[in-house]
């Protein structure tokens, strides 16, 4: 049995590090961590030669599930110190800008993309684990819509979490976030309806989780004030708008015929090191979506799909000029035999 293969992992635990850190002492290293993902994570993903080494046989779970436990506690742990200094009126606003722009990036990487490996595991406790992630940040439909929803329908064009092509980042995320709520809306009021049920009542998770997110929003404001709020809603949505980048990268322009069976060609992968390590295997996504109760530590990567010009972290900045990604991913898509336009 491999002991050690999954220590290479705990990299993903620095961005929740650095932003405990600032909360507990000093707003230097919320400065460190924005650095550190915006671009130092970056420029790794364009030096460092992908790896495409698959991991062993017989890993020790052991380690890669404690470290998606530790990344929740530090998501947690960040949110919580962050709000407790803005109501001590501890930053000034340089470095209350600083403040939210490391714990909400964190949000995204110890909040959301552990979330999304957790809410695919068949132990229960681990799945309440994923939700509780996505309902700090107020995005816990995103657990019905991608699981029941995302998986069934990828590729197709029932599929709000699909990026079409030609479209823009910016179009995608105003499509797409309220797209994800009403499927997720949508899918637990037909399950509902067959088991008898009011379809839009409080047996309806979308429903149930989005009063308890609104009311867990005004009691913050109520305890501690408008300006806490209006950070912890700075908060949510850097994290937000970070999963849906992530979205739109992973199967931009990957169209699937409804019925087919989902194939490596139907998401974009990237073996950059970076982002491989800190975001779990995010970026084998490929295998992910052929066998989406894969443990990430033990996710393989795929040949003959589309494969990114760098890493998850490595195109975030491409993508903000829609030109130039469209430039360098077509021909990507054309190499892999992908480029279907309409």
């Amino acid at each position: 049995m491999n002991i050690t293969y999954g220590l290479r992992y705990t990299v993903a635990l620095l961005p929740g590090i650095l932003a405990v850190a600032g909360g507990i002492a000093e707003p230097v290293f919320h400065y460190v961590n924005c650095v550190w993902i915006l671009i130092v994570l970056v420029l790794l993903d364009w030096v460092v030669p992908p790896r495409h080494d698959n991991p062993p046989d017989n890993q020790w779970a052991v380690i890669p599930d404690g470290i998606l436990y530790l990344a929740s506690a530090l998501h947690l742990a960040a949110i919580a110190l962050l709000l407790y200094r803005v109501w001590q009126d501890a930053y000034t606003l340089w470095q209350l800008n600083a403040a939210i722009a490391s714990v909400g990036l964190n949000a995204g990487i110890s909040g959301i993309v552990v979330a999304h490996e957790l809410i695919h595991r068949k132990n229960a406790a681990e799945r309440f684990l994923g939700q509780f992630n996505l309902f700090v940040v107020n995005y816990t439909h995103f657990y019905i819509e991608h699981v029941r929803g995302h998986h069934r329908t990828v590729g197709t064009p029932e599929d709000p979490a699909t990026a079409r092509l030609g479209e823009s980042v910016y179009a995608f995320i105003v499509r797409t976030v309220p797209g994800q709520w009403y499927s997720a809306l949508k899918l637990e009021a037909a399950q509902l309806r067959k088991a008898g049920n009011a379809a839009y009542g409080l047996r309806n998770y979308v429903v149930r989780a989005g009063m308890l997110q609104l009311a867990a929003c005004a009691a913050l404001g109520w305890w501690l004030g408008g300006t806490v709020l209006a950070v912890y809603l700075g908060i949510t949505a850097i994290g937000i708008i970070q999963l849906e980048y992530v979205n739109y990268i992973e199967h931009y322009g990957l169209m699937r015929e409804p019925g087919r069976k989902v194939e490596a060609q139907h998401s974009w992968q990237s073996d950059a090191p970076g982002s491989r390590l800190t975001l779990i295997e995010l970026s084998r996504h490929a295998d992910h979506h052929m066998k989406a109760s894969k443990p990430y530590h033990t996710l393989v990567t795929h040949q003959g799909g589309p494969v990114l010009n760098s890493g998850y972290f490595g195109m975030f900045y491409i993508t903000l000029i829609p030109p130039l990604w469209f430039r360098m991913v077509h021909p990507r898509m054309q190499e892999a035999g992908v480029y279907r336009p309409q």
